[in-house]
């Protein structure tokens, strides 16, 4: 059977096509100058509302630019929040040996911890609004084309 000749012809597998094809129906390859990665791009006001509810989980939307804002951010808190379990691991098991109080330090140590924890995910929120808010919009609607 041969294919007319407004028919054109898939680069990948051969496969006849019709002329307004721009996906191959056998082998699923993109035909012509078609790209899918490029069409769409990224929404400035998408990511500056991300960081203003999810922080800095927002430079998962951008991760191809931002992983290592990502990483820097998620790694400094989780070590934070591993020593207050830790800490309050110890300061369950020093009760249950008896030592039912907690020393002025001991107390000092958690809050200062906390207090850190807390100031840091303010200030990864905060910062996260910031990098999202300052880039131009041409950067988020080119995002895929990079």
């Amino acid at each position: 059977m041969s294919a007319p000749l407004t028919t054109k012809f898939c680069t990948a597998c051969a496969n006849p096509l019709i002329a307004t094809a721009v996906i191959c129906p056998k082998c699923g390859s993109p035909v012509g100058g078609y790209n899918p990665m490029v069409s769409g791009g990224k929404s400035k006001t998408a990511a500056v509302l991300l960081a203003v509810f999810l922080g800095g989980w927002s430079w998962l939307y951008t991760y191809k630019y931002n992983k290592a804002k990502f990483w820097i951010t998620f790694s400094i808190i989780f070590v934070l929040v591993a020593f207050l379990v830790f800490w309050a691991f110890y300061m369950s098991l020093r009760y249950q040996q008896g030592s039912w109080y907690a020393t002025e330090s001991d107390l000092r140590t958690g809050r200062l911890t906390a207090e850190l924890l807390r100031a840091l995910i303010f200030g990864f929120w905060i910062w996260a609004i910031i990098d999202n808010s300052v880039k131009p919009s041409q950067w988020y609607s080119s995002y895929m084309a990079r």
